[in-house]
């Protein structure tokens, strides 16, 4: 693990979750009341929530103890570069921007096999990047790691690289850099 300016930066993790996941999943490891955490529909952002049938605020000792574990939850989200705010009723939200992936995309091998190689230099990882074809002609882009597994395929090689990147479980705000074949 490494760090950016602001927080914790994970390295690659070969069929992870979304990073942000992976992130809260370390930091919440162990957390008193057993939160639930998830992606929130905000971009850069992970919600906490208790895990418990009926209302938050049903006796003295749950607000309490929801109060105490908001508390250690927010300072478990900080350390890892998280900043938190109280969500409704009795969670927390964290908020990440994580810096960009970066992808460095080129043509391998022969060109008329249509295939891309597609490299995270910063995490050491990557994949290729082939366009599929059938009976209808082009159908899309296959998308398989650098270790083989194949990853999640796309219509668009801009899309197959965030593919790759989540696959590795990386910040999946990918910048692309083309680089064009040496046709000496």
């Amino acid at each position: 693990m490494s760090e950016f300016q602001g927080g914790l930066l994970l390295p690659a993790e070969e069929g992870a979750k979304m990073y942000l996941h992976r992130l809260a999943r370390l930091a919440l490891t162990d957390a008193p009341g057993d939160p639930l955490y998830s992606l929130a529909q905000a971009p850069h952002t992970v919600t906490a929530i208790h895990h418990h049938a009926g209302r938050c605020d049903q006796s003295g000792k749950q607000i309490a103890e929801h109060a105490a574990n908001r508390a250690d939850w927010t300072l478990r989200l900080e350390e890892v570069g998280f900043s938190v705010r109280l969500g409704r009723s009795c969670g927390v939200i964290g908020t990440l921007e994580t810096p960009p992936t970066e992808a460095v995309v080129e043509q391998y091998g022969a060109v008329e096999h249509h295939t891309q190689q597609v490299t995270f230099p910063a995490h050491g990882v990557g994949g290729l990047v082939r366009m599929s074809f059938g009976n209808g002609g082009f159908q899309g882009y296959a998308v398989t790691s650098s270790t083989g597994l194949p990853a999640v395929s796309t219509k668009t090689v801009d899309r197959a690289v965030m593919s790759l990147a989540l696959h590795w479980g990386l910040p999946h705000h990918v910048t692309i850099t083309r680089r064009c074949a040496d046709r000496t």
